[in-house]
């Protein structure tokens, strides 16, 4: 750093360039490679900390004169919030401002990182405001160039957050230093794009918008004509109940019918159901035990007078055909007491389901 020391105090009464700041980095960056790019931007870091502590040369900008004191007008409304910051924030550059003065306010910018904002008051503005007046400054055009990727960068993710109006302004801006540019190029198609899928989404959601509204119109316009129908349908009843009404009242009554006897209700018949008085249990199939089988059988018999059971088959089983036999055998032993109807034995047909489980 002695040597960098000794150019800065030389160089100290003179101007500055970019080429002196990058030879004055450059046995660093060599001396370190990794850091080849972290220090890619030293020579504009330095030029703006020099001008922007020692002030360099250049002339303070002029001060417009005070105009004569005039009657106050009425008072003006307080200021928002966001005026107050705009008022807060350092003043635009003036065609007034010298090319020394502008490439302080620059250097002053880029180190304070507003590289491309505000809108005039950036680096990238003071050094075009320094090339309209001086075309050939090499400090300025140098400086641009090394900001260009930065700047396009910016710009690239103003689109992608949606700052559109604010991307197109860095664009125009940038264009004034370099308008063929390649990337400037491809930004403008990427913020067209934005601008159409914005704009289509706007287009999107005002018909959704309209769609709901008319969705609420009609569905308000259903319930009056529901209402006037519901109205209308209750004045028809109450006109018909009055018509009914008075008709009734000319009619002249009939007069009541005689009696007729009723005869007498028989008393319902005394039901008993069949009761199971003696069960057999069925024989487990030795193949179903030999594959752990397990299921069901659904069996229809008939209970006759006697209590014994006929006519048994099978209604449906679990796996099929498996248990059928050993449940119509065990059936067929079973011994019930018989369905009583006023004391009367009676045949009854009944179904029972046989599970089989081990």
């Amino acid at each position: 750093m002695t040597r960098l020391a000794r150019k800065l105090q030389a160089k100290r009464r003179g101007s500055f360039s970019i080429a002196d700041f990058a030879t004055m980095a450059n046995p660093f960056v060599n001396t370190h490679p990794g850091t080849a790019r972290t220090f890619r931007f030293l020579p504009l870091a330095l030029l703006g900390l020099i001008l922007a502590a020692c002030g360099g040369n250049a002339p303070p900008p002029a001060t417009p004169a005070t105009p004569a004191a005039t009657p106050s007008p009425s008072p003006a409304p307080a200021a928002t919030a966001a005026e107050s910051e705009s008022a807060a924030a350092a003043p635009a550059p003036v065609p007034e401002m010298t090319v020394e003065q502008l490439i302080k306010a620059a250097g002053t910018a880029f180190g304070e990182k507003r590289y491309i904002a505000p809108p005039g008051n950036n680096a990238v503005e003071y050094y075009l405001q320094i090339l309209a007046k001086d075309p050939k400054n090499h400090i300025a055009d140098s400086a641009l160039r090394e900001m260009f990727p930065f700047a396009t960068g910016a710009v690239e993710q103003e689109i992608n957050g949606g700052e559109l109006d604010e991307a197109g302004r860095v664009i125009d801006e940038l264009a004034k230093f370099d308008p063929s540019n390649y990337t400037l190029t491809i930004l403008r198609g990427k913020l067209d794009a934005k601008r159409k899928q914005a704009e289509h989404e706007q287009q999107v959601a005002a018909a959704a918008q309209a769609a709901a509204a008319r969705a609420v119109a009609d569905q308000a316009n259903a319930a009056q004509r529901a209402a006037a129908a519901e109205q209308a349908a209750a004045e028809k009843a109450a006109a018909e109940k009055a018509a009914a009404e008075k008709a009734a009242a000319a009619t002249p009554k009939p007069a009541a019918p005689e009696p007729v006897a009723v005869p007498a209700t028989p008393p319902p018949p005394v039901t008993t159901p069949a009761e199971l008085v003696k069960s057999v249990a069925p024989d487990y199939p030795p193949a179903a035990i030999r594959s752990h089988q397990q299921g069901w059988v659904e069996v229809q018999f008939t209970i006759n007078t006697d209590g014994t059971v006929s006519g048994a088959k099978v209604l449906q089983s679990e796996p099929n055909r498996v248990f059928d036999r050993a449940a119509l055998d065990a059936v067929r032993h079973w011994t019930f007491k018989p369905r009583m109807v006023n004391g009367v034995p009676t045949v009854e047909q009944a179904t029972r389901r046989i599970e089989f489980k081990y």
